[in-house]
């Protein structure tokens, strides 16, 4: 806890607001939104290996939503239902499902828990977010800023999807060049060394291109050649790609300023978040942490929370190729569980799209749409 005597920062949720964000549907909605979180690194650096963390996982902020007057059903009759021992205090994934997504697929008590979600009266909402992405974008964003490169700026998205795309393919090998150059803090007269250096890492198999997104970001680098200033790059700890998530948080504050935010108690969330006031029309914006085995929505939320992780998870570490095949193998069971976390999708999406927020790559995306919905996927994403 902090002190209650310092002063907070009040930070205008207007900040974290898209134009014409008011005008989405329900985004007013005075909801009650309950969450978990899965695979918070807490932190991601350099080290003289590589990473101190896995950089493929995704990170998953989310859980249940309910309308004013709604409530779950009898968390009880679930427990029952699922014959869930009363030894144990709270429900987890763990005792649903255990192994990787494709495994967990398989399991018939999380059909059971998928089921009963759908039928309820909940919308499951989250915030996904990819620790690779967030991690190697500012070069693309630090590029961007320069005037002599506004032709890019359309394009924004797809470059960084493209730089995702290849960096994803030997991680490690990228991260070790970027500690040579004190990322993300690279000295100025390094600058177009080390813009030099990750362009050859990047097409280091030759320019073959899939698409025109991938010839514009090799030819980026190549005009970026004398750049000297790299502005999201410099002033930062050296080594420190990720310092926390706390903006997620934040972010989902601001989304849904009307509406009453319940977290899973964490002291190191609760004290981050508490040395500032998420204001609206100048009023607070409601939050509150709960302990979860006193509190079955987030329980729920711990549940949901981790299969979509290892769902985002996994269509960022699979090319479609694999995926294709995986998809392919799937059992009867397996299928019926797919399909029901693309319903509880859709009927989040439906009630209010902010529902789901994801801040993951175009490829990544993709392979998700196709895989849960059957979304034709782009042929210019497959590696040639």
């Amino acid at each position: 806890m902090i002190d209650d005597s310092s002063e907070k920062i009040v930070i205008d949720a207007g900040l974290f607001r898209f134009p014409g964000q008011d005008l989405m549907k329900n985004i007013n909605k005075a909801y009650t939104l309950y969450y978990d979180e899965t695979n918070n690194i807490r932190s991601l650096s350099l080290t003289g290996t590589g990473l101190n963390h896995e950089v493929l996982d995704c990170f998953v902020l989310g859980g249940v939503a309910l309308g004013p007057g709604a409530s779950l059903p009898d968390i009880n009759a679930l427990r029952a239902k699922l014959r869930i021992q009363p030894s144990v205090k709270e429900l987890k994934l763990k005792h649903l499902a255990q192994g990787d997504y494709i495994t967990c697929l398989s399991s018939n008590k999380l059909e059971q828990f998928l089921t009963w979600l759908l039928e309820s009266p909940a919308y499951i909402h989250f915030s996904n977010f990819s620790i690779l992405n967030w991690s190697i974008v500012d070069l693309i964003d630090s590029l961007l800023d320069h005037d002599q490169f506004e032709t890019y700026t359309s394009i924004r998205d797809d470059l960084k999807n493209e730089l995702h795309a290849i960096v994803r393919l030997e991680p490690l090998g990228y991260f070790r060049l970027l500690k040579t150059f004190d990322y993300p803090n690279v000295p100025s007269a390094r600058i177009p060394e080390f813009l030099k250096a990750v362009r050859q890492f990047l097409f280091s198999g030759g320019f073959t291109f899939r698409n025109m997104a991938r010839m514009a970001l090799s030819d980026l680098l190549q005009e970026a050649s004398r750049v000297t200033t790299l502005v999201y790059l410099c002033g930062n700890e050296k080594d420190e790609l990720v310092s926390g998530f706390d903006t997620a948080f934040i972010h989902r504050l601001a989304t849904f300023v009307r509406s009453v935010h319940v977290f899973d108690e964490e002291p190191r969330v609760r004290e981050s978040l508490e040395r500032n006031e998420i204001a609206w029309g100048g009023q607070p914006v409601s939050y509150r942490f709960a302990i979860s085995h006193n509190e079955p929505a987030i329980q729920i939320s711990d549940i949901l929370c981790g299969l979509l992780g290892k769902h985002f998870s996994f269509m960022e570490k699979c090319s479609i190729d694999h995926l294709e095949e995986a998809s392919a193998k799937l059992s009867v069971q397996q299928r019926r569980n797919a399909d029901l976390v693309a319903k509880l999708i859709d009927k989040a999406d439906e009630e209010c799209p902010a529902f789901i927020f994801n801040q993951a790559p175009h490829e990544s995306n993709a392979k998700s749409l196709w895989f849960l919905h059957g979304i034709e996927y782009p042929e210019d994403y497959r590696d040639l």
